[in-house]
């Protein structure tokens, strides 16, 4: 059964790239906590992710893991207090000291992976600290315990195990605390073996999807610096159309086609789901965006309200009786 209650709240690199924006999000999260329960899947600081697939190359790690470091102990020092600002400070500190040893691991062939995962391990806790510190109880919490890969049978690159994945994250959110707030790493996975993968460019969207169809989600929103989906690039073609409403089917197509310039799988999994998909701005989060509605969402609608109202009405029964009822309701 749907929980009506429950969303999960997407925001990319630009949303939590700077201190103005980090403010954003987390009014827009105090915001949505009032009134469902949000679970929070953050992108890498903008510009991380670029940072590290330099270093995967680079005969130099040293100086950009300084820089990487430098970028976000800045970042701390501008929106943490000094106690949480130590336990973040304490935690990336582990997570960089991981990475300079990957950089070293020239025989390891989750060598890339492991270093372009990075950014969002580091973001996460940034975010969770910042939330706590607002008087939230919030949780960074590590994907790759959660979304599992598999080597795709062309041997090349890794897929999504959507079985595993729904498993595992299903029974995360049926244990976690309905009072814990968590802020998810986007982008990053691991295969069967534990070996730390990435889902690919835009991985965080596609994150969000799985996330929301494994806890069966009211509407997955997708949080960025434009308030919608436009014909064109508003900030590149004077005068490119709004869409106020989608299908996911055609949202889907649009997308796979790469028109939109999200991850090829990004609906995939809330399409299945039957999940609506709501593309929404922080820098004009009051805008209408664009709600792209799956196709068959109002049979979703009718049937999980008939749940509700025989679960309120104390009638719902163990076993194929609870489809009997709402058949002849």
């Amino acid at each position: 059964m749907s929980n009506a209650l429950v969303k999960v709240l997407k925001f990319g690199g630009s949303s939590v790239g700077s201190v103005e924006s980090l403010g954003r999000v987390v009014s827009i999260i105090k915001g949505e906590t009032a009134a469902c329960r949000p679970v929070v899947v953050v992108s890498a600081l903008s510009g991380v992710t670029d940072l590290l697939v330099q270093l995967v190359d680079s005969a130099d790690p040293e100086t950009l893991i300084a820089k990487l470091a430098k970028r976000h102990i800045d970042m701390a020092e501008a929106v943490l207090d000094q106690r949480r600002r130590y336990t973040y400070l304490h935690t990336i500190s582990g997570i960089l000291e991981g990475l300079r040893d990957r950089c070293h691991r020239s025989a390891d062939p989750f060598r890339t992976d492991g270093i372009l995962a990075t950014g969002e391990l580091l973001s996460a806790p940034l975010v969770a600290g910042l939330l706590t510190q607002e008087g939230n109880v919030a949780q960074a919490i590590d994907a790759r315990k959660l979304v599992v890969t598999r080597a795709r049978d062309t041997g090349e690159d890794h897929e999504v195990d959507f079985v595993q994945t729904e498993i595992r994250i299903a029974a995360w959110f049926s244990d976690l605390s309905r009072f814990v707030l968590p802020i998810v790493t986007g982008y990053v996975a691991s295969d069967e073996h534990g070996n730390t993968t990435v889902l690919g460019r835009g991985g965080s969207d596609y994150t969000a999807s799985l996330f929301a169809a494994g806890i069966n989600a009211a509407k997955f929103d997708r949080w960025t610096d434009v308030d919608g989906l436009y014909t064109a690039d508003p900030n590149k073609v004077k005068g490119a159309g709004k869409f106020l409403f989608l299908l996911l089917e055609d949202a889907s197509s649009w997308n796979e086609s790469s028109a939109l310039g999200m991850h090829a799988e990004a609906f995939t999994p809330v399409l299945e789901a039957c999940i609506p998909v709501h593309v929404r701005s922080t820098r004009f989060p009051q805008g209408d965006g664009t709600l792209i509605l799956p196709r068959l969402l109002p049979g979703r609608i009718e049937r999980d309200s008939r749940r509700q109202l025989a679960h309120a009405n104390h009638s719902i029964q163990d076993g194929p009786s609870i489809d009997k009822h709402l058949t002849s309701s």
